[in-house]
């Protein structure tokens, strides 16, 4: 199981949880997105932005001070599961498993008046947790690297997934094509733009990683610049 921490307030950041969740599913675990310090905002308008974004997969608001939510995430943590909590430095993981372990086993930092805490883990750590379960703390992310699996992208973004089955070309590349249900439903406002900017992002990463794996993609790829590049010349000279 993956627990994505995402702490509310003005680091929310609905980019970065399509990355952290892709990055889930290429794991092979089950995503659970934990809205942290809860106790500091209004839940509401967090959990319905994520509801857009990943409708499938469970959200729970949790706080590590005041012990919201906390029944509901061990529900999660059931005998002989391990779960992975990631998420950005000082969004409250450390605190979150002390309220698990029910003792002040893991330091936690100062939180700052605007709700931003300090980053206090410095390693990967495994804690088995009252229940028989078990958990990984991890060090606050800064860049999280996706790698090879673009089925995943699928997973993570469902929506446009959806979207692509119904473009009139099946190689649709979703940019400026004919026929193109994902950019028809972009101009429509029915898909946010910022979130297929973010796929189109994460496309590219996959498809980098792809190529410098596969000789074959290497060579197809350095072909097709060779083209371009001749092309631009001639119609420099002309």
């Amino acid at each position: 199981m993956v627990l994505l921490a995402s702490a509310v307030g003005p680091d929310f950041n609905p980019r970065r949880i399509e990355r952290l969740l892709t990055v889930a599913y290429q794991s092979g675990g089950a995503p659970v997105v934990l809205l942290t310090k809860a106790d500091l905002d209004e839940v509401l308008p967090y959990e319905r932005q994520l509801a857009a974004i990943v409708p499938a997969v469970p959200v729970v608001a949790v706080s590590g001070l005041r012990g919201d939510g906390i029944q509901e995430l061990r529900a999660y943590l059931l005998r002989g599961k391990t779960a992975v909590l990631i998420g950005s430095s000082g969004v409250g993981k450390s605190t979150l498993i002390n309220h698990l372990l029910g003792a002040e086993s893991l330091p936690t930092g100062e939180v700052h008046r605007s709700g931003q805490g300090r980053h206090t883990t410095s390693h990967r750590q495994l804690i088995k947790l009252p229940g028989g379960s078990m958990i990984i703390d991890t060090p606050g992310l800064r860049e999280v690297q996706i790698w090879a699996g673009g089925d995943t992208l699928g997973v993570a973004f469902a929506d446009i997934d959806d979207l692509a089955r119904r473009c009139r070309f099946t190689d649709c590349r979703h940019r400026q094509e004919p026929g193109c249900a994902v950019i028809a439903a972009e101009a429509g406002g029915a898909l946010d733009t910022s979130r297929l900017t973010n796929y189109r992002k994460l496309q590219g990463e996959l498809r980098a990683i792809e190529v410098r794996a596969d000789i074959r993609l290497r060579l197809e790829e350095r072909r097709k610049w060779k083209v371009i590049h001749r092309a631009v010349r001639k119609g420099n000279k002309g």
